[in-house]
């Protein structure tokens, strides 16, 4: 089991469904986050963040009505 202070991040790929622009991947995103559209269906990846970060901005995109569609990640430790 970890301890409080080990830091777990994992990059993942987050495809959903909404009404967004570009500034929320910079507003929102570390920065070496990648954003891509195709119509209404959005695509985050490359997405460094651990657990908290990840329920955040989960938690943002719900609260702008987006339905997340799928979600990948790819365990890393720092």
């Amino acid at each position: 089991m970890p301890s409080n202070t080990d830091i777990t991040l994992r990059t993942y790929i987050l495809t959903f469904h909404g009404e967004l622009d570009a500034d929320f991947a910079s507003s929102f995103c570390p920065p070496e986050t990648t954003f891509t559209r195709e119509g209404n269906i959005f695509r985050l990846a490359n997405l460094r963040l651990d657990q908290s970060g990840l329920i955040g901005l989960l938690r943002q995109l719900h609260n702008l009505g987006c339905v997340i569609l799928t979600l990948e990640s790819e365990k890393e430790s720092v």
